[in-house]
């Protein structure tokens, strides 16, 4: 299934639209269920959005379980720990109880936190899937999603949900914790947002190989694939240039 492509005129609306986009699948989850669940991600751009999130009505926060996609293998309260992202934009207006907080306890170490991460994650969804209502996930420069990088033995891991990870060099902190494609994939609610001119690359060579899937290269975000299907949110700064410079749509 090709996903689906919404181009916004500025990183403000690709940030209003995830919020509302979220607000409406966790809503609908909780009309049938008695507990949704949400999969956070980390960086720049789920920021605002999150703040935006905190001030939507009509959501039953107290049933909401709170997950990550990936983390740093940092404690809570690290300028770069995902966790500490969200609880500044997010989770410290809404006064969840704790035991809604499912974060990765990058403290114990990369290894140690996965293995843990996995045991919490079969303990809330049971062994059979592991299924988010609503996954966020965003893109790096490079192609990367979650810390799932170029190159890394964890693109191709089937069996296990979470891994320890490597950033590139580059990257401050290396050791991470990531969810791997098989949760990716089952996400009933899939959302990725990303926005400038620095990911048009990454982005452009994601879609060709939606097209035409053994076109090398393939960026790791390419291999988002739910059954569900997948909405990317993007700005006009990433979409010009591709697909005939597409106009802003919602």
């Amino acid at each position: 299934m090709s996903p689906q492509v919404h181009v916004l005129p500025t990183p403000a609306d690709v940030a209003s639209e995830l919020a509302t986009r979220t607000a409406d699948a966790l809503r609908a989850a909780l009309a049938t269920e008695p507990r949704a669940s949400l999969c956070l991600t980390g960086g720049s751009t789920p920021a605002p959005a999150y703040r935006q999130l905190a001030t939507l009505d009509a959501i039953a926060w107290d049933r909401v379980h709170v997950f990550w996609g990936d983390e740093r293998a940092v404690g809570p309260d690290h300028a770069d720990s995902n966790y500490r992202l969200a609880c500044e934009t997010l989770l410290n207006a809404l006064d969840l109880p704790e035991a809604n907080l499912h974060r990765i306890e990058g403290e114990r170490g990369a290894e140690a936190a996965a293995y843990h991460y996995e045991q919490v994650l079969l303990s809330f969804f049971g062994a059979e899937s592991v299924t988010f209502d609503v996954l966020h996930l965003g893109m790096g420069g490079d192609g990367h999603t979650a810390s799932l990088f170029p190159g890394s033995p964890a693109l191709a891991e089937m069996k296990r949900y979470t891994v320890d990870t490597v950033a590139p060099p580059a990257s401050p902190i290396r050791d991470r914790v990531s969810l791997t494609f098989p949760v990716l994939n089952s996400a009933r609610t899939t959302l990725i947002a990303a926005h400038g001119e620095g990911k048009r690359e990454a982005f452009a060579a994601a879609l060709d190989a939606f097209d035409d899937p053994e076109t090398p290269p393939s960026p790791p975000v390419a291999k988002i694939r739910p059954e569900s299907g997948l909405t990317w949110l993007i700005d006009r700064e990433l979409a010009s240039g591709l697909n005939g410079d597409p106009e802003p749509v919602v």
